[in-house]
């Protein structure tokens, strides 16, 4: 049989000083990391960096995979996935040289094989970026120089080019932070002790099979393939018959119960909750780490996967069953299952797990924990930050002595000045500066103004009831004839409102009293949701009554997440 495909581990350096040169195929999308992956990358790094240092034990460092279309004669390999980490490493490397003169040459190397000038010779470039963007990323990144030149530039770019250039200035900020020994133990770790899984076969065929497989949701989560052999494997070597049958059945049910997706995502939250750090390994090898109940198959089966399965079960669903406080228990599940991170899972899964038999409890923990959860979205922590905070959640909630009192674990309380922040982020152009909160907050305010028990419907859309392009000669522009005063209005949350599916944005540029006719059209038919609703009632929308409603709305939430400040105190 032929061998389809060669995997193996390679450091950084035996890739950018080796025998690749990477292209990136028309085929491929524009570069689309924005500042928070590339930024996330450079943290991860300099965290790892340290920990190395500080140990002084080398641990490589996993950077990911690439995939390859290439063959064993020719240098040139076709990227089928890898873009984006290839060509951000490719700026770090950039970056490193501009501010590490005395280590630009050995950078360069990084970034091309310089041919001999004198015989005619080209530089042989490492990466070379789609066909529209190559010369570009040659002139502005691979070269000396064009770092400068990309920083300083005023042209007006778009797409992967001013994602180039936002990355590089953050990657350009972050270094300039640096001592120049931490820049020097960064550069040397990173060639010397990160490393990618390069992945490669000869025909684009086999390398779009390699890539599906390893980013296909329905078989993405292989790592609990691996484990069941390993685990159910050890057992069947120290138990009897029986004994490994009926284990075999207890995992392939829980599998089953939770499907797929959801039983790979619990061994991905399991690992959190023991390591209390960012994955850095692959999840199998850190699960044998860090899960201590590893080596011993059968407690692992019985006192952490059964057991976290059954919680699991009952965060993702909303489907708690208690004489009491079920119903609040499952609506601040759904609340915290709409952020766009799953973070607060790990120290979720320990506190239901450790004190399920008391709703009260829960009811208030959770309640805690959307608070946290939602100032975390809404001030954008980044994603250390997060796994940091819910940790040492996790941490506390493992201790010994803790016995469930909500008001003792220290993580979940929020300083004075946290709940100043909150508040303020609350305050400004939630539309623009939080796109991954907006309808999030919007539909929370929606729900704690309705009636209790009243079915919250999901809106499609969030409208903007002062547009946010007025025409010339609409009452908008009466109303608020200061542009900066309109500005300042259109995007917070007493201007925006939810949209049904039976209701779109044709109306958004019209005046008030037609755009409210189109989302009330017809007689009897009114928006299921309140905020829309209110709209209904004005005859105007000026700023006089925005400021009303911002207010109202704003002490709507404060009440809710309990954001006055403590007197003569720093927490609550």
């Amino acid at each position: 049989m032929t061998k389809i495909f060669k995997a193996h581990d390679k450091l950084i350096r035996e890739i950018f000083e080796g025998d690749y040169q990477f292209e990136i195929p028309d085929y491929q999308r524009p570069y689309a990391w924005t500042t928070e992956q590339t930024g996330e990358l450079f943290d991860d790094l300099y965290s790892a960096m340290q920990e190395t240092r500080d140990s002084g034990v080398n641990n490589q460092y996993f950077l990911g995979s690439i995939v390859l279309i290439k063959n064993d004669r020719d240098s040139k390999s076709s990227v089928v996935d890898g873009q984006q980490r290839l060509s951000t490493l490719t700026m770090l490397f950039a970056v490193l040289r501009t501010v590490m003169p005395d280590a630009a040459e050995d950078i360069t190397d990084f970034l091309y094989k310089k041919g001999k000038t004198s015989l005619g010779d080209k530089n042989e470039y490492r990466l070379t970026a789609r066909k529209e963007d190559a010369d570009f990323f040659r002139t502005h990144i691979q070269e000396p120089g064009g770092i400068a030149k990309l920083v300083n530039s005023t042209d007006k770019l778009k797409d992967s080019r001013l994602r180039y250039q936002e990355n590089v200035k953050l990657l350009l900020e972050k270094a300039r932070a640096l001592p120049p020994a931490d820049l020097t133990t960064l550069w040397q770790f990173l060639a010397n002790d990160c490393s990618l899984v390069v992945i490669s076969t000869p025909d684009f065929e086999a390398a779009y099979r390699i890539f599906s497989v390893l980013n296909n949701r329905g078989l993405d989560l292989a790592p609990i393939d691996i484990l069941k052999a390993q685990v159910l494997g050890q057992i069947r070597s120290t138990a009897s018959d029986v004994e490994s049958r009926t284990y075999a059945q207890a995992w392939s049910q829980i599998e089953s119960s939770l499907g797929r997706d959801a039983f790979g995502e619990l061994f991905g939250h399991i690992r959190t909750i023991y390591a209390k750090q960012k994955q850095r390994a692959t999840l199998v090898k850190e699960f044998q780490e860090y899960v201590t109940e590893y080596n011993t198959p059968i407690n692992l089966i019985d006192k952490v996967i059964e057991p976290y399965a059954e919680v699991w079960g009952f965060v993702r669903n909303k489907d708690f069953e208690a004489t009491e406080h079920a119903e609040t228990i499952n609506e601040y599940l759904s609340w915290l299952s709409r952020v766009n991170f799953k973070d607060w899972v790990p120290p979720a899964l320990v506190y239901f797990k450790r004190f399920r038999q008391n709703p009260k409890l829960l009811a208030a923990f959770f309640q805690s924990l959307e608070r946290l959860t939602y100032f975390l979205l809404v001030t954008k922590a980044g994603i250390n930050e997060r796994i940091t905070t819910y940790a040492t959640l996790t941490s506390e909630i493992e201790s010994i002595t803790f016995n469930g009192d909500v008001t003792s674990l220290k993580t979940l309380r929020l300083t004075d000045e946290q709940k100043r922040d909150f508040i303020a982020k609350l305050d400004g152009n939630v539309y623009v500066d939080l796109p991954n909160a907006r309808m999030a907050l919007v539909l929370r305010l929606e729900s704690l103004l309705r009636d209790p028990g009243v079915q919250l419907q999901d809106a499609v859309s969030l409208e903007h009831v002062l547009p946010q392009t007025p025409s010339n000669g609409s009452d908008w522009l009466k109303w608020f004839p200061d542009e900066e005063e309109r500005d300042n209005w259109t995007h917070r949350l007493a201007n925006l409102v939810p949209l049904d599916r039976r209701k779109n944005a044709s109306a958004s540029n019209y005046d008030f009293p037609i755009k409210k006719e189109v989302y009330f059209r017809g007689k009897g038919i009114a928006s299921p949701f309140m905020l829309t609703q209110e709209v209904r009632d004005k005859s105007e929308w000026t700023p006089a009554l925005l400021e009303q409603r911002q207010k109202h709305l704003l002490e709507t939430l404060k009440t809710h997440w309990n954001l006055a400040n403590t007197p003569n105190s720093g927490t609550s």
